[in-house]
Parts: C-alpha cells; sequence; structure tokens
C-alpha cells in the first residue's frame, strides 16, 4: 500500500527539517516553506494530510486552508501555531481543520495525532471507494437488468410475429436498445437480408455475411461482431471491444438473442409449410367434390336406365312372376351395394374437410 503524503507548511526551516525527521519513516513528507510554493505544488497532486502554521509571513494559514477547502480536495489539515486561544481554534474549526496543536508540543503528541488523522483519511478513502464500488455494480446490475428486461421483452414479442418482416422489426427494436447498429440475414429456401427502418443493406455487408456464417457462433473482426446460427446470422457494426465488461455481457445477450431468432425463424418456416399443405388439402378437396358429384350424377343416371330397361324386358323374357320378382330383388340389392361405394367417397371426403380444419387450427 502506498505511503500517506504529509505535506508540512511553515516558514521555519529547523522545524520543517525536525517533523520530516520525526515522520518520514512512515509517511512521504514534503516540506513548504512558504505560500507559493505550496499553492504550485497543489495544483499537481494532492496529499492526504497537511500540517499548516496558522501564521505564515505571506499569508494565512487560515486563508490557505479556506482555498483547500473551496477547491473541493480531500484532504485533512491539522494547524500548528503558538497562539493556544480559544479564537484561534475556533477559527480553525470554521475552515474545516480536523484537528488543532499548539507550539511548544511532544513530539510523541504530534505523531499521535498525525496517526490519527492518517487513520481516519485511510478509512474515509475506503469507505469512499466502497460507495462507489457499490454505486457503480448497482449501476452495473439495473443496467443488466434492463438488458435482459429488453430480450425477454423480445422474445415475448416474436411469438406474434409470423413474418420475417415483422421478426426483423422487432429485432432492430432490440438493437437500439442495446445501442448496437446492425443488420440480419435469414435462410430459408432463398436469403433475405434486413436493416432498420426497412432500409438496403449494402452489397458489403451481403457478402460479409455470406463469407462469414459458417465461422461459429460468435466472430470477432475490428470493432464488429458477426452472431450465427443455422438459419439466421446478424453483423454488430459497433461492438464496444475497448469496454471489457460491456463487451462481455453483450457477448451473452446476443447470444441468447440469436438463439431465440433461430428458433422463430423455424416456427415461420413450419407454418409456411402447413399453409402450403393446407392449401393443397383444400385444392384436392375442391377437386374431390367435383369428381363425386361428376360420379353421383352419371351413377344414378345409370342405375336409373338400368333399371328402366331391366324391368321393360320382363315381358319380352317370358318370365313367371315369381322369376320376375327374384330377378328384380337381384337387381335391386345389388344397386343398393353399388350405392354404397358411392357412400364411401363421402366418407372419404368427410375426413378429408376433418384433417383440412386440423390444419387450418394449426396455422392459425
Amino acid at each position: 500500500m502506498a505511503q500517506i503524503r504529509v505535506w508540512v507548511v511553515d516558514d521555519d526551516p529547523d522545524y520543517c527539517e525536525l517533523i520530516s525527521e520525526v515522520l518520514s519513516d512512515d509517511y512521504q513528507v514534503t516540506l513548504f516553506n512558504d505560500a507559493n510554493s505550496y499553492r504550485t505544488a497543489l495544483k499537481l497532486e494532492t496529499p492526504e494530510l497537511i500540517l499548516m502554521d496558522i501564521n505564515l509571513p505571506d499569508v494565512s494559514g487560515i486563508e490557505l486552508c479556506q482555498e483547500l477547502m473551496n477547491s473541493g480536495k480531500d484532504v485533512a489539515v491539522i494547524f500548528v501555531s503558538g497562539m493556544n486561544t480559544l479564537e484561534e481554534r475556533l477559527r480553525a474549526y470554521e475552515v474545516s481543520a480536523v484537528d488543532f496543536i499548539a507550539k511548544p508540543f511532544e513530539l510523541k503528541e504530534l505523531q499521535a495525532k498525525v496517526q490519527a488523522v492518517a487513520s481516519y483519511q485511510a478509512k474515509k478513502q475506503s469507505l469512499v471507494q466502497a460507495e462507489s464500488m457499490s454505486r457503480n455494480m448497482a449501476f452495473q446490475s439495473m443496467t443488466e437488468s434492463s438488458q435482459y428486461g429488453a430480450v425477454l421483452q423480445f422474445f415475448r414479442q416474436c411469438f406474434l410475429c409470423n413474418d420475417y418482416q415483422s421478426l426483423a422489426d422487432a429485432f432492430f427494436e432490440l438493437m437500439q436498445q442495446l445501442n448496437l447498429s446492425t443488420c440480419l440475414e435469414i435462410r430459408d429456401i432463398e436469403v433475405h437480408y434486413f436493416a432498420p427502418q426497412n432500409a438496403e443493406i449494402s452489397p458489403i455487408e451481403a457478402n460479409i455475411l455470406e463469407l462469414l456464417d459458417k465461422h461459429g457462433r460468435l466472430y470477432d473482426f475490428g470493432s464488429r461482431t458477426i452472431c450465427n446460427d443455422k438459419h439466421v446470422s446478424f453483423l454488430i457494426k459497433n461492438m464496444p471491444m475497448d469496454d471489457e465488461v460491456l463487451y462481455g455481457r453483450l457477448r451473452d445477450v446476443i447470444a441468447v438473442i440469436v438463439e431465440g431468432l433461430e428458433a422463430r425463424v423455424m416456427d415461420i418456416g413450419r407454418q409456411k409449410t402447413l399453409e402450403h399443405v393446407f392449401k393443397e388439402i383444400q385444392g384436392l378437396l375442391g377437386n374431390i367434390s367435383g369428381a363425386i358429384v361428376e360420379h353421383d350424377q352419371k351413377f344414378s343416371a345409370a342405375l336409373t336406365g338400368v333399371t328402366t330397361e331391366i324391368r321393360s324386358s320382363f315381358h319380352v323374357l317370358d318370365m313367371t312372376e315369381e322369376q320376375e320378382d327374384y330377378f328384380a330383388s337381384l337387381v335391386e340389392r345389388n344397386l343398393k351395394e353399388a350405392s354404397s361405394a358411392g357412400d364411401a367417397f363421402y366418407r372419404l371426403q368427410g375426413s378429408l374437410k376433418t384433417v383440412r380444419s386440423v390444419v387450418e387450427s394449426s396455422v392459425s
């Protein structure tokens, strides 16, 4: 741990040397015999503790301490003065000095007070650093929470997307919330490219997506990252490579996003296939219905003709009444069986309609 810096501001060189000898083993001591040299040094660095004489020849130590407090620098000041009066101590307190040592003093007293103030400063700095770290962690947690909330909202919105364009719009909305500039490629039978606000992607971006879509899940080059899955790739044009924490968090986020995109693209593909099957079944049902109607009409006409001809030929065949009844019942029985074959066509039509209803509900 670095030594605490202690500055001594006093116009007595012998006194300054004595203080330096006493404190230099435990602290980094710097001596100033006038206000000007002290002010110049203060512009370049800030010590943790200052031992300051109140009665300097060129300016009052009270004034120097007031300047220090007004500057906002976090420095502990111990005043050293030969005037041990209540008024002097009150003046020191008013300018936020942390302690007061009256001359002459014991060196052990000086050491004890410097050690106490130095310990106080060190603890205060630790608290400030811990608070800053906690604040940064809280801010980082809120940022991560916001990002994951946006991702969850994107996944919910994905389920409402029934085509690639609406899915791309939801994706670009999420990327905007993450402050990422992107373009998107979706592959099915064809390759589809998308850019924010329905713009066109540049030829070189399309070429990069095509060339790198087989280079693993995440591929970095320059300040860009391409993220790939089987049917989806997207190019991030402003990946924050110089921010290790943000970069790592975004890599985790986009790896999740590409999986969600991939799943929804496959769902949309299956939905398109079902829609195609539905249309095919609709066409098939139309053809079958027409064929059944046509068959039914022709079959009914043929049956009617056959029945009429058979009955009109009974007198020519010179059959007995019993023979005519037997032959008529035989014809009617076989005609009924033929009619039942037509009923099978209608049952087939009903089954296909049921299939259409199932496919239709799946598509919707």
